[in-house]
């Protein structure tokens, strides 16, 4: 059997289908290219702003590292000064028991007894000295026993002695000192 088509399709309307086929893919094409080049451009623009926000934090942590090298520069003042206050604590401690244990040796030397020398060694001090009697020898050396700066003080020698026509006695006492009080 013979078949006839006799609707008439124009070549031109197949034609016109093909173009708006082809009209509608150039358009998507452009659409994709056009999305592609946006949101590439948004990419572009958050790598910028994380490039900027990371150098923004490289600086914040060189602040923070300098401020750091001020604080452990501060710390290490602080250190120096609080051994230099513990150097002046005792020294002044130091100096204050010398100055306490003169002023009470003041107080405890007798009437008619006097002190020719005051030597130091360590903790250990010899007393040479003049009297009049042996009994102030041996009160100021019950005097150096009740003392809380003296201690163990023990009667080395006992001369006589004559100093512009008067007889007197030479003594030597050795004792120890302590200045910590």
């Amino acid at each position: 059997m013979i078949r006839i088509n006799l609707v008439v399709v124009p070549k031109l309307r197949k034609q016109e289908t093909l173009v708006y086929q082809a009209a509608a893919g150039f358009f998507v094409l452009v659409m994709v290219f056009a999305g592609c080049y946006f949101w590439g451009l948004t990419k572009v623009d958050q790598k910028v702003a994380l490039q900027q926000r990371n150098e923004s934090k490289k600086q914040e942590i060189r602040q923070l590292e300098a401020s750091v090298g001020e604080v452990e520069k501060f710390k290490q003042q602080a250190r120096t000064l609080e051994e230099q206050l513990s150097v002046i604590r005792s020294l002044e401690k130091g100096r204050s028991g010398p100055i306490k244990m003169m002023d009470e040796l003041t107080e405890i030397v007798p009437r008619r007894l006097w002190i020719t020398a005051f030597r130091e060694a360590g903790k250990r001090v010899t007393v040479d000295g003049l009297a009049e009697s042996g009994m102030v020898i041996a009160d100021f050396l019950d005097n150096l026993k009740s003392s809380r700066f003296f201690q163990n003080p023990s009667l080395v020698v006992v001369n006589a002695a004559e100093q512009d026509g008067v007889s007197l006695q030479r003594f030597s006492i050795t004792l120890n000192v302590k200045y910590d009080l």
